[in-house]
């Protein structure tokens, strides 16, 4: 038994009460689009500007450091959010532990990041573009 001050409720009252409770919450919440789960923010963009820094034949590089700590690490090497882009497509793969070629890129904490055209070609010189997004 339950005491209120409107009196005594015995246990099967409480329990109707409290399910004609849940009853009203859930169908209010769902109308309402409620949820525990919070929304993911929408990817950050930013261009990239030349002019990038020549490492080999294939491999340029660009430091961000304002996106280290979105980079990879020694103990988390695919860590990195970044997605490159060139000409708003795509390149691939990322976290490339190897030789950078044929669009391939990394983005390692203090190194910025490392890429290649899809080409091969220089970056500098190609007349794309190249964009990154990250989460």
């Amino acid at each position: 038994m339950v005491s209120s001050r409107w009196g005594v409720l015995t246990f099967s009252q409480a329990t109707i009460i409290v399910a004609a409770l849940l009853a009203l919450y859930f169908p209010g919440a769902v109308y309402l689009h409620y949820s525990y789960v919070p929304k993911p923010d929408p990817p950050k963009a930013a261009q990239l500007a030349g002019p990038f820094r020549k490492l080999d034949d294939t491999a340029y590089q660009i430091l961000m450091p304002t996106l280290d700590g979105y980079a990879d690490t020694g103990w988390g090497t695919t860590r990195s959010t970044i997605i490159l882009f060139e000409d708003g497509r795509q390149l691939g793969p990322a976290h490339s532990p190897t030789k950078i070629a044929s669009g391939s890129y990394s983005h390692f904490s203090g190194s910025g990041i490392i890429f290649s055209a899809s080409d091969n070609s220089d970056p500098n010189t190609n007349g794309r573009t190249y964009s990154v997004t990250w989460r």
